[in-house]
């Protein structure tokens, strides 16, 4: 049996359906194949299905884009074993992006990144940005617990992340045998910078599901159905956020009420229509949203990557670090672009972290969780010449007992 421990990341898991544990502020697993259950927490919130529904599958950004997510279903009692989970893939995702024009930068993008709301869901599969997607349950399970597992290594995280939501199905026919293709298809994805697709599926294998109730079938054949769970919503909170204004002034973003329980209220959802070419969505294999393709051929300027007013060019965080004593040292250094009047840096850990002793700035605010800090300018510094730098440093103290130490996974440097 694989012991699952936890390595301190915060809010790397599956947000649709409820996972094993539903608490925002969890740490995220990089050992598997699942977090750790908690019966107070994540068994407070059935995910009840039938063979042949469709289910929401979604996770949060946490600022970060590119990469694949890859889902797999197992039986409840075999939710131990990583071959179980990689003899069983249901389908490779992409993990999501900021699509929108200079929102995603070097891997980074704000949270939510556009991410879909609840009460939308995945209706075509070239849709495969806002992360988030659907899947169908098999016909050819027998009436019991399963696991659904998400594996998945963003933007440039150099290891995956585990998260697995408790499942029960009833209606299926097992005695069904339905042998799907050897190969696994993945789609078009905005690339993430550490983890190869090839890591993905060197140990990866199609399960042998009947999506069909009268023959193998493919799992996204009917996409455009709603899916039982449509009114979850993945993005859960904005104290992950770097940009915590500006998270809650996106789509029903303020409608989430429960973060341990993210979901809107819908009313009725009624299937997607067909996809037409000024729908807002990148869907029937068009390049980008709403051209080329069956539509109109894109522009050939492309958008920028970087946003022409960021007023930095470059922003380099140093650390020394001792996880066995639980010491952070940082340093972060900014090039700044344009001439400011005043300043304000963001900076996003994947864990808490205590910040003992500053300087170089004074700190604006901290979210709950201590692992979004924001720094300003002090009165004497807030000037700074177009080719100036911005250097603020910090001492703190982390949780010991992981094997790494704390990882900047967000930044954001502006003169407000």
């Amino acid at each position: 049996a694989v012991v699952s421990t936890q390595s301190g990341h915060y809010g790397r898991g599956m947000s649709c359906p409820w996972s094993f544990d539903v608490d925002p502020g969890r740490p995220a697993d990089t050992v598997g194949p699942c977090e750790n259950e908690n019966v107070w927490h994540g068994v407070k919130y059935p995910n009840e299905y039938k063979a042949g529904d469709r289910m929401k599958v979604g996770w949060t950004s946490n600022n970060h884009a590119g990469g694949w997510v890859r889902i797999a279903l197992a039986p409840y009692s075999q939710r131990k074993s990583h071959k179980s989970f990689d003899d069983n893939v249901m389908k490779i995702s992409c993990y999501g992006h900021d699509q929108r024009p200079g929102q995603t930068i070097y891997g980074d993008c704000k949270h939510p990144c556009n991410a879909r709301p609840g009460c939308e869901y995945q209706a075509y599969e070239e849709d495969n940005a806002r992360f988030d997607t659907t899947v169908k349950i098999p016909h050819n399970l027998a009436d019991g617990d399963y696991v659904l597992q998400i594996k998945s290594a963003m933007s440039s995280h150099p290891h995956f992340y585990y998260s697995c939501a408790r499942i029960k199905v009833s209606g299926g026919n097992p005695s069904m045998s339905c042998p799907q293709s050897k190969l696994i298809v993945v789609p078009k994805c905005l690339k993430g910078t550490a983890v190869e697709l090839a890591e993905y599926t060197k140990t990866s294998k199609p399960a042998q599901f009947c999506y069909n109730n009268d023959g193998p079938g493919y799992i996204d054949a009917d996409m455009y159905r709603v899916p039982k769970n449509v009114q979850c919503d993945p993005r859960i909170t904005c104290a992950v956020s770097i940009d915590g204004k500006g998270c809650k002034s996106q789509d029903k973003m303020s409608d989430i009420t429960n973060d341990w329980k993210p979901e809107q209220v819908c009313g009725e959802v009624k299937p997607a229509p067909a996809p037409t070419c000024s729908d807002g969505v990148k869907n029937q294999g068009e390049e980008r949203i709403d051209c080329g393709g069956p539509c109109e051929a894109c522009a050939v300027t492309m958008p920028p990557t970087t946003p022409s007013d960021r007023v930095y060019s470059n922003f380099e965080f140093k650390k020394i670090a001792y996880p066995s004593e639980g010491y952070i040292n940082g340093n972060v250094i900014v090039d700044v672009r344009f001439k400011v009047k005043k300043w304000r840096m963001t900076l996003f850990f994947d864990r808490k972290i205590e910040i003992t002793q500053h300087w170089g700035g004074k700190i604006a605010s901290v979210n709950e969780f201590k692992t979004v800090y924001v720094f300003e300018n002090k009165s004497w510094n807030g000037r700074v010449p177009a080719g100036g730098k911005v250097t603020v440093g910090f001492e703190g103290k982390f949780a010991t007992g992981a094997i790494d130490s704390p990882v900047l996974m967000g930044k954001d440097f502006v003169e407000p």
